[in-house]
């Protein structure tokens, strides 16, 4: 390391770890529960024109072979399987495992296997019948150590990466920052974005093409019991004063139109690709 110069991978690690900490064990639960998939590929579904424009930016063909890291129930796997010649997607957590497995017997997939480990617990050589002309991680960029998660992605890829994050603050983390202060009496720190992943990029002498675009979703919800079971997931919320407070902000800032209750949200968010150095 040069004297005076950044470690963006150190800044990635510090950010993350931050983040981590601050929810405690609620992130590993999350998509571990089948409510919560379901709920989330419902909403992929109903706001499909993304899926959509991602599979016309993929360079896909008959006979691709393809690598999807933290697959979720197949927003991406599924439409991809059926214009390549396979698919892996890697996928830890339970519920969203189980949904894609699902969705994959139902849709009569045959050229998709799947993967039930972390991305930073995997070994390439051993759990993956590689290497893959495309390996995307689709807003499943939550490793501890981003350098060492690409150089992964790199020794998987015959040529591909394309990586899908956030530019700016997520949706998510806006809820988080604005009640963190009242349910934990501590600030919440948020993760690292596409700047720091830039650099780190940079720094490893990939200079990838980048393109920043919107994204919008809703989650709607049947009832604010509903709605409190979903958000719930997202804290730990140990004590009634806790659960009064989220019911509160939850109350003022969800959409209540003819009766139904919905959560709007916008975001910006940053493709970052690159064909791998043939010399790598």
């Amino acid at each position: 390391m040069e004297h005076g110069k950044i470690d963006w991978n150190e800044i990635w690690k510090e950010r993350m770890a931050a983040q981590h900490s601050a929810n405690k064990e609620v992130e590993n639960n999350l998509w571990n529960k089948k409510d919560n998939a379901e709920r989330f590929w419902k909403r992929t579904q109903k706001f499909s024109d993304r899926t959509q424009l991602t599979l016309e930016e993929l360079p896909l063909t008959p006979q691709s072979r393809v690598l999807d890291i933290g697959a979720g129930p197949g927003r991406l796997s599924i439409p991809i399987a059926e214009r390549v010649a396979h698919v892996t997607a890697v996928e830890p957590a339970e519920g969203m495992r189980n949904l894609l497995l699902n969705n994959v017997t139902e849709k009569g997939i045959t050229n998709l296997d799947c993967v039930s480990k972390r991305w930073e617990d995997l070994d390439v050589e051993k759990d993956l019948d590689g290497p893959y002309d495309i390996v995307i991680a689709s807003f499943s960029l939550g490793m501890p150590d981003i350098r060492d998660a690409i150089q992964k992605m790199e020794q998987a890829s015959s040529k591909h990466v394309y990586l899908y994050w956030f530019a700016g603050t997520s949706p998510w983390e806006e809820h988080s920052v604005n009640l963190w202060p009242y349910l934990y009496g501590t600030n919440y720190t948020c993760g690292p974005k596409c700047d720091v992943l830039y650099n780190v990029l940079y720094d490893m002498g990939i200079y990838p093409d980048m393109a920043v675009f919107p994204m919008e979703y809703t989650n709607d919800f049947t009832s604010m019991d509903e709605a409190m079971d979903f958000f719930k997931s997202r804290y730990t919320i140990e004590t009634p004063e806790q659960e009064a407070i989220l019911y509160n902000y939850l109350r003022d800032e969800l959409s209540w139109e003819n009766g139904s209750i919905s959560e709007k949200a916008d975001s910006t968010r940053v493709r970052i690709c690159w064909e791998k150095k043939q010399n790598n």
